[in-house]
């Protein structure tokens, strides 16, 4: 009986933990940061930047509605003929100024035009936040990875460390191996140190562009994002048909035009129309209607409109111009310099890194053989652990400069 108990307590607490891990992974799982999508995904939500940016698109969405519309008619209220016997005429009207020529539908053109400004400008903010945000998450990867190369190495050299206590006891034959192999234990640990706190130091960047407190939890990063090839051509034809900021010159360049014709315009006349209700004592009521138009005698000043306005427009169309030929030679920039580090990673992972790791086996091997020295494996160590964080580097690099070529063309590619 007492044997069941402790197996039925056992069982529980079988059940228990298993439910408690499950938990546990299920929370791991759904915090971001283990691969670029899940903290884009965070910033797209919580950065206020882009909050920011999408309240700007709709104010000027708003600011149409208050474009090409009629100005607020004039209530007029009159009194005529207003003596010592009294007032002889009351009069009673409306009037409301009008704008012929097609200046209103030029006025929502214009406010349309803003509008579409406002929304790539929002969109341009949200394409340089992704850049960013895959850029910092190549750098925490890269930090987490670190911390693992370094505690590997610690690893290692403690091994070497007991073994040499080991071998040589407490006995002054070869204590030198062992101070040294104590120092080099010693800057091994003070190294993983040293990369934790580069490894959280990422994590609170990451974490403060995707809108989230420094301090908030990531998920364990599941390696650098696999990257597509792409020819060159590609990449800047697709900038010139999705790069935000050049959809927002070509807005701003049809704010330019639009504005223009509507200050050509200025040399037309409005009108303003008006009805009136007249009141005479002792006689019958009647009515007045007025049409009233502005006389454009000061050419001068709209010679001067039309000519800041054509201005502002050729201004607009050379901007539009020169921002697409630095697109096209920042794109091209950082394609070649995604070509290059593609190859430079190659070469490190298949020329480099393989006999590193072979030179390290050897050299330990060769150690407890007796048939090499302790200096040939710290060597080897320091050779391995260089060629390794040089390829993480080389890989944030990469991540990062991918990135900005995105960045350019407009998205994801």
């Amino acid at each position: 009986m007492r044997m069941s108990g402790i197996v039925c307590l056992a069982a529980i607490g079988a059940t228990t933990a298993t439910l408690w891990l499950s938990s546990a992974d299920a929370a791991e799982q759904n915090l971001p940061g283990a691969t670029v999508e899940s903290v884009v995904a965070i910033a797209k939500r919580l950065n206020p930047t882009v909050a920011a940016a999408s309240l700007d698109f709709d104010a000027a969405v708003h600011k149409i509605g208050t474009a090409g519309v009629l100005a607020d008619p004039a209530l007029v209220l009159e009194a005529w003929d207003v003596n010592r016997l009294g007032v002889g005429q009351r009069r009673f009207g409306v009037e409301q100024e009008v704008k012929l020529w097609g200046k209103y539908g030029l006025e929502r053109s214009v406010a349309q035009a803003d509008a579409d400004a406002a929304k790539f400008q929002g969109r341009a903010t949200v394409v340089d936040l992704i850049a960013q945000v895959v850029a910092a998450h190549g750098e925490y990867n890269a930090a987490y990875e670190a911390v693992g190369i370094s505690v590997e190495i610690k690893r290692r050299y403690d091994e070497i460390l007991g073994l040499l206590r080991s071998r040589y006891g407490t006995t002054s034959v070869d204590q030198q191996d062992v101070i040294k192999a104590e120092i080099e234990a010693a800057t091994a640990e003070g190294d993983v140190i040293r990369r934790q706190g580069e490894q959280k130091a990422a994590a609170a960047r990451l974490n403060a562009l995707i809108g989230r407190p420094s301090l908030a939890p990531l998920a364990a990063p599941t390696g650098f994002r696999a990257l597509k090839l792409i020819g060159l051509v590609q990449v800047q034809a697709l900038a010139r048909s999705a790069n935000p900021m050049l959809a927002l010159a070509g807005a701003q360049s049809n704010s330019a035009a639009q504005t223009k014709s509507l200050t050509d315009l200025n040399y037309y006349p409005d009108v303003t129309l008006g009805a009136k209700y007249v009141q005479r004592p002792g006689t019958e009521d009647t009515g007045e209607f007025m049409a009233k138009f502005n006389v454009p005698l000061h050419y001068e000043v709209k010679d001067a409109e039309q000519r800041a306005a054509g201005a502002r427009l050729g201004a607009a169309q050379a901007r539009n111009e020169a921002l697409r030929l630095r697109i096209d030679g920042q794109i091209a920039d950082a394609w070649f310099g995604v070509d290059s580090l593609r190859k430079v990673v190659q070469i490190y992972t298949t020329r480099q890194l393989p006999p590193s790791r072979s030179s390290v086996d050897n050299a330990r091997n060769g150690f407890q053989a007796g048939t090499s020295d302790l200096s040939s494996v710290f060597e080897s160590e320091r050779r391995l652990r260089s060629v390794q964080l040089d390829l993480l580097k080389l890989k944030v690099e990469l991540q990062t400069k991918y990135a900005e070529m995105e960045r350019l063309a407009g998205g994801s590619l």
